[in-house]
C-alpha cells in the first residue's frame, strides 16, 4: 500500500467539503415533504447527477471489475442489464411525478389497501437496510484488497457512515441531492482513472489482446455457461424492469423534479452517464486479467483473485494508481458510497416513518413529530445496515438477491397500473407464492443448503494455470428444481424467476378474478392521478381526488404544448443513444484485435 500524506489530505478535505455543503441544506428543512421530496422543486441538473449518485455505488464496480477479470466483456451485463430499459424510463417518469406520491408504499395503499401499504412498508425498509450493507460491504472488498488488512476495513466503514449520517440526518432529500453536484463528476473519475494506467501497463489495445491471445472469450458480449449467458441477461433485464417499478427511492428519482420533464431528462441522462461509467469498469477487470496472464501481477494476488474475483478493484488501484493519485480515488469511492447510502437512508426512512409510524402507530402525529421520528428511525436503519455488511459473503449474490426480491414487489405494481381488476386479495395471493418460491429456491434456501467449499490450492499458481484458475467450470443445475436453494447464486437468476414470477402473475389473475373487484371510486382515483398532468392540480380538487404532496405545481411549457414530440420523440432519442452506447462497447472491444 502507499497512501502518502498527499492522499490522506485529498481524502480529509473532501469529506469535510461534502459535510459541510449537506448540513447547511438543513436551514432549508421546514417539514417532511422537504425531507424526503425537497418540496419538489429541483432541476433537471440535480435530478441527474441524483439518479448519477443513487444508481453508481462501488459495489457494482467490484462486481463488474470482478466478473470481468474472470469472465471478460461479459460481466458488463452487472450494469447494462438496465441498458434496455433506459428508454423505458423515459415513458414511466411522468406518471410517477403525476401520482403526486412521497413513497412507493402510498402507491400499495392508494391503489389497493392499507395492509398491502404496511406490508411494502415493512419489505422496503428490510430491502433498503439489506441495500445499505451491500454498498458498505463493497466499501470493505475494496478497502481490503487495497490494503492486505494492514487497516482494518472497519474503520472505513464507520468513518464514512459517520459522515453520510450528519448531513443525510440534517438535511434529508436536499442535502443527498445538492451534495450529489460534487459527487457525480467524482463518480466518472472513479470509472476511468484507473483505465489509462491499465493500458499503458499491459501495452494499449494491441497489447490487451495479445495477452489474452489464449482466451479470445474474454472479448465476447456473452459468456458460456449460466452467469452473462445470453438467457440470464434476458431473464435479468426482464427481472430489473419488473421490479424496477417497486424501488423504494423510485419516487425520490422521478418525482421531486419541479416539472415532469425534470423527472424524465435527470433521471433517463444521469443513468445514460453511468452506462458510460460501467465501460471503465468492464476494461479495467479485463485489463487486470491481461496483465495477471503476463505475469505482470504477483502470484499470491493472483491466487486471491481465483478465490474471489471481487477483490480485483482493490488490487487493481494499489498497482495501478502513482503516489497522489490513490487519494482522489479514494475520495471518489467515498463519494459513490455516500451519494447511495444517504438516498437510501432518507428513503428507508421516509418509509418507516410516514407509512409505518403515522399510518399505523400514531395517526394524529403532528408533521414536525413525523420527521424526528424519521430521522431517529433512518439512523437505527444505517445501523441495521453496518451490522449486516459485516455479516455479509458475497457482493454479487446479494445484487441478484435484491433483484430478484424487488421483482416479487413489483409484479403487483405492474398487475395494479395495467389490470384495473387487481384487487389486494389478488395482490396477497400473489405475494404469498412468489415469497414461498423465492424462499425455497433463492438465495435463503441456499444458505440452508451450502455445499462445503473446495479446498484451497497447497501451492502457488502459475501463470500457465490463471486462465483456469479464473474459469472455473460448473455443471449449472436442472431446469426442474431437485432440491432447496438450487437457483440461489446470482448466475441461475434466469431459472429463479422463471419459477417465481410466472407464479406470482398467475396467482395475481386466479384470485382477483375469483373475489370481488376493487372499489370503483378507488380505481378511478387513482387512474385520474396518473392521467392529470403536474399544473392541474385544480382538476383533481375538483374531483375529489386526494392527493398526498402535490409541492411545486409548476407546468413544462415544452411538454405542455408538445406533449406527443416530448414522449415519443425522447423515448426515440433515448433509444438511439443507448444503441450507440453498446455500439462503442463493441468497438472498444475489436480496437487492438
Amino acid at each position: 500500500m502507499h497512501i502518502s500524506f498527499i492522499d490522506i489530505a485529498v481524502i480529509i478535505v473532501y469529506l469535510l467539503v461534502t459535510l459541510g455543503v449537506g448540513v447547511y441544506q438543513a436551514r432549508k428543512i421546514k417539514s417532511s415533504g422537504d425531507y424526503y421530496a425537497g418540496g419538489r422543486k429541483f432541476n433537471k441538473f440535480y435530478l441527474m447527477m441524483h439518479a448519477l449518485g443513487t444508481a453508481s455505488h462501488a459495489d457494482e464496480p467490484v462486481s463488474v471489475i470482478g466478473g470481468a477479470y474472470e469472465k471478460g466483456l461479459s460481466g458488463i451485463w452487472y450494469t447494462y442489464l438496465y441498458l434496455p430499459l433506459t428508454p423505458i424510463f423515459w415513458l414511466i417518469a411522468p406518471y410517477v411525478r403525476r401520482s403526486r406520491f412521497v413513497t412507493m408504499a402510498d402507491f400499495f395503499r392508494t391503489r389497493y389497501d392499507e395492509q398491502l401499504g404496511i406490508l411494502y412498508s415493512i419489505v422496503g425498509v428490510l430491502k433498503m437496510a439489506v441495500a445499505m450493507s451491500v454498498v458498505l460491504k463493497g466499501t470493505e472488498q475494496i478497502f481490503t484488497s487495497l490494503t492486505g488488512n494492514i487497516i482494518d476495513p472497519k474503520w472505513a466503514i464507520l468513518a464514512m457512515t459517520v459522515i453520510f449520517v450528519i448531513y443525510g440526518f440534517a438535511g434529508g432529500l436536499r442535502a443527498t441531492v445538492v451534495t450529489e453536484t460534487i459527487q457525480g463528476p467524482l463518480i466518472v473519475i472513479m470509472s476511468i482513472l484507473l483505465l489509462p494506467f491499465g493500458l499503458y501497463a499491459v501495452g494499449g489495445f494491441h497489447g490487451l489482446h495479445h495477452a489474452l491471445a489464449s482466451r479470445p472469450s474474454m472479448f465476447n458480449l456473452t459468456a458460456s455457461g449460466q452467469e452473462f449467458s445470453p438467457a440470464w441477461i434476458v431473464a435479468a433485464s426482464v427481472t430489473a424492469l419488473i421490479g424496477w417499478v417497486a424501488q423504494p427511492g423510485l419516487v425520490a428519482s422521478l418525482g421531486s423534479g419541479k416539472t415532469e420533464l425534470e423527472g424524465r431528462v435527470g433521471y433517463t441522462y444521469g443513468t445514460m452517464i453511468k452506462r458510460f461509467c460501467a465501460l471503465g469498469w468492464v476494461f479495467t477487470g479485463v485489463v487486470l486479467a491481461g496483465l495477471a496472464m503476463t505475469g505482470k501481477l504477483p502470484l499470491d494476488q493472483v491466487s486471491d483473485l481465483a478465490k474471489k474475483r471481487e477483490l480485483a478493484f482493490g488490487i487493481g488501484m494499489q498497482h495501478l494508481l502513482p503516489i497522489g493519485m490513490l487519494g482522489v480515488m479514494f475520495a471518489a469511492i467515498f463519494a459513490a458510497q455516500m451519494a447511495t447510502l444517504s438516498a437510501q437512508m432518507v428513503n428507508s426512512s421516509a418509509l418507516a416513518s410516514r407509512n409505518l409510524y403515522l399510518e399505523l402507530i400514531r395517526p394524529e402525529a403532528s408533521d414536525r413529530e413525523v420527521l424526528l421520528f424519521g430521522r431517529v428511525i433512518g439512523l437505527f436503519l444505517v445501523v441495521l445496515g453496518v451490522l449486516l455488511a459485516f455479516a455479509l459473503q458475497r457482493v454479487a449474490t446479494a445484487l441478484t438477491m435484491l433483484l430478484s426480491f424487488q421483482s416479487i414487489m413489483g409484479i403487483i405494481v405492474w398487475s395494479g397500473v395495467l389490470w384495473r381488476r387487481a384487487n389486494s386479495k389478488g395482490a396477497w395471493g400473489a405475494f404469498i407464492v412468489m415469497i414461498i418460491l423465492w424462499v425455497l429456491l433463492g438465495p435463503v434456501g441456499m444458505i440452508f443448503n451450502q455445499p462445503r467449499a473446495a479446498a484451497p490450492p497447497t501451492s502457488a499458481p502459475t501463470t500457465a494455470t490463471i486462465a483456469e484458475a479464473t474459469s472455473p467450470s460448473e455443471l449449472p443445475p436442472a431446469w426442474i428444481p431437485t432440491r432447496i436453494g438450487q437457483y440461489g447464486r446470482e448466475q441461475y437468476l434466469s431459472q429463479l424467476m422463471v419459477w417465481c414470477l410466472p407464479g406470482g402473475v398467475l396467482a395475481m389473475i386466479l384470485i382477483s378474478l375469483a373475489t370481488a373487484p376493487p372499489p370503483k371510486k378507488q380505481v378511478d382515483d387513482f387512474f385520474m392521478l396518473l392521467r392529470t398532468p403536474v399544473g392541474q392540480e385544480q382538476k383533481l380538487i375538483d374531483a375529489g381526488v386526494h392527493m398526498i404532496y402535490a409541492g411545486n405545481t409548476t407546468a413544462s411549457p415544452m411538454e405542455r404544448d408538445h406533449p406527443n414530440l416530448v414522449h415519443w420523440g425522447g423515448f426515440f432519442l433515448a433509444a438511439v443513444i443507448c444503441g450507440l452506447i453498446l455500439l462503442l462497447l463493441m468497438l472498444l472491444a475489436w480496437i487492438g484485435s
